[in-house]
């Protein structure tokens, strides 16, 4: 069951990583300008924010058979709309069928691994990461070889939306039709697991701001990053196309040596915060440098290896920290991935916003966010030792 999750990560980050490559090419087809599709960002997470919430509880009550194979099909059909909408409000209405089906499997397969393995919780959603980052990377190079050689974006979108439907079948038959929720700490039960009372629980504010800042940090760069070097350097779209891959083959590299972190007895907040750190500081070297196309894709990839270990390892403290309690699984992964999804859905538009004022503007919202990040991790690790130390 790990492999077919860790596959429905990978046609995840297809589905998200294909559209920055495309803006250049999305833009010209459609006759607008390129920060004009800020609103297909928007739409895509938005709707996943809304779906995210629901899914929890649904989550909860019903298992993980019905929400997969749904959300893989919203997936799929958002990725066909995409590649051959004709106008930018149909374009629009793909990319929110799209956030439909990755609210659903957001929820759905974190919370299953974390039920499935919750004794290796860290390490699994280390993994699951590390594939959604595999596909992430490979979406921009499926990209310019459509661009380069297949006449156009269309064949990418395509390719994906077939690949987002192979696990269908297997997911429907493999999958249980009932979870039974127990994590650690099934005592807390008569605390409350609905979203009210999780929500009271002080613990979990921290994941839910770190988890806002990231994915709106993470999206945002992996979205501009192609047209923010296009306007830095002059490169053509195809030729810029490498900086989002190597962003997304280095965001799932990471998993390795967060995997060597963990098992050494790292605390997961240690990681986090110097992570954050690390990542500002590649941000600020990719904007001084970004006119040097080698140093800029170097720095590309050191955003994208610092950038690793964060989401997965708050998802993971965020659970322990609500302590998942019988029929709360789902709920607690929901609230963090809501905040993560509304995140995504706000900043990414604001870079393009900001493109007006040029690159380096647009830039900043990455390093400031990794910067917000470090700040949230270092106040409540210094406030709540307890919440450092689950290494």
């Amino acid at each position: 069951m790990l492999g077919l999750l860790l596959f429905v990560s990978f046609g995840t980050g297809l589905l998200i990583s294909i559209v920055g490559p495309t803006v250049p090419a999305l833009a010209s087809r459609l006759r607008v300008r390129e920060d004009a599709l800020g609103v297909v960002f928007s739409a895509n997470f938005l709707l996943a924010s809304a779906t995210t919430a629901l899914a929890g509880r649904v989550f909860d009550r019903l298992g993980p058979r019905a929400l997969l194979p749904a959300g893989l099909i919203a997936m799929a059909l958002g990725s066909l709309g995409e590649g051959v909408a004709p106008s930018l409000p149909l374009l629009t209405l793909a990319a929110g069928l799209g956030g439909l089906g990755i609210g659903a499997i957001n929820v759905t397969g974190n919370a299953t691994a974390s039920l499935l393995y919750p004794e290796r919780r860290e390490g699994v959603l280390n993994a699951l990461n590390a594939s959604f980052g595999a596909g992430a990377f490979l979406a921009p190079l499926l990209a310019g070889l459509a661009l380069a050689r297949l006449g156009g974006y269309r064949p990418a979108y395509a390719a994906v939306a077939f690949l987002l439907a192979v696990p269908v079948a297997p997911l429907l038959f493999g999958l249980p039709d009932h979870t039974k929720n127990r994590g650690d700490g099934d005592d807390d039960g008569a605390r409350g697991t609905g979203i009210v009372a999780l929500l009271a629980r002080r613990a979990l504010w921290p994941p839910l701001a770190i988890g806002f800042l990231y994915l709106g940090a993470e999206i945002g760069f992996g979205g501009w990053i192609v047209t923010i070097l296009r306007r830095a350097t002059g490169l053509s779209a195809g030729d810029a196309a490498p900086a989002a891959a190597v962003f997304w083959l280095f965001l799932a590299l990471g998993a390795l040596p967060t995997a060597y972190l963990l098992r050494h007895g790292v605390a997961s907040a240690r990681i986090v915060g110097v992570s954050a750190l690390l990542a500002a500081l590649a941000t600020a070297a990719l904007g001084l440098a970004g006119a040097v196309t080698p140093l800029a894709l170097a720095a590309c990839a050191l955003v994208g290896l610092f950038f690793a270990p964060i989401f997965p390892l708050t998802i993971a403290m965020a659970g322990r920290a609500a302590g998942t309690a019988a029929g709360s699984v789902g709920s607690a992964t929901a609230l963090v991935l809501v905040a993560a999804q509304i995140g995504g859905a706000t900043l990414p538009p604001l870079q393009g916003l900001l493109l007006g004022a040029g690159p380096g503007a647009a830039l900043a919202v990455t390093g400031i966010c990794s910067l917000l990040i470090l700040t949230v991790q270092g106040v409540t690790s210094s406030r709540s030792p307890g919440f450092a130390g689950d290494g």
